[in-house]
């Protein structure tokens, strides 16, 4: 056998080749469609089983980081929240107050702040808010009637004047005055 028949035979072989390699599918469009969509659809069909049987864990997970941020914003809010400054007259009387924050939507006056007190003893009197700019300027008081018992605990609203904008408020200062004393 010589060169060019040895090269003409692999030129056939790669034609051959080529075309089986080229040749039309006999499948029609609609077939190929039908066969995309099916391996699709089966594709789908597994990220759904995957999610059945791993969803729920990754649903607790996600709702578990969600429950943490959230838990770390109203740490952060609280304490980036305002100061609050007892005097002693608070503390000689029983009393101590834990979280101060702008009213609460209801039937009372909402422009001003409702304060959580704590009485570890009876007690009655008028207790007095004054609230502080960061400035250390005064921009509102009130004073509220309160009577706890021992072992009791209110919120107590601290209405302000409507010119008062309560978020320059950075500090709240307490004063409390017993029943039947001076100043009360």
């Amino acid at each position: 056998m010589n060169t060019s028949s040895a090269h003409l035979r692999l030129a056939i072989c790669l034609i051959g080749i080529a075309l089986a390699l080229s040749a039309c599918s006999r499948q029609t469009a609609q077939e190929k469609g039908t066969e995309m969509a099916t391996e699709k659809l089966d594709i789908a069909t597994g990220v759904g089983d995957a999610l059945q049987n791993k969803g729920a864990a990754a649903g607790e997970s996600v709702a578990a980081g969600v429950g943490t941020v959230i838990k770390g914003l109203e740490r952060g809010v609280l304490k980036s929240g305002r100061e609050i400054v007892a005097d002693k007259s608070l503390q000689a009387a029983g009393l101590s107050i834990t979280r101060v924050q702008e009213a609460a939507p209801g039937d009372k006056p909402t422009h001003g702040f409702d304060a959580y007190i704590i009485a570890s003893a009876p007690a009655a009197g008028t207790l007095r808010m004054l609230a502080f700019d960061a400035l250390g300027k005064e921009i509102g008081r009130a004073s509220v009637k309160l009577e706890l018992g021992a072992d009791a605990s209110s919120y107590l609203s601290f209405p302000l004047a409507p010119q008062v904008s309560l978020g320059l408020v950075s500090k709240v200062a307490f004063t409390f005055h017993a029943a039947g004393k001076p100043g009360a």
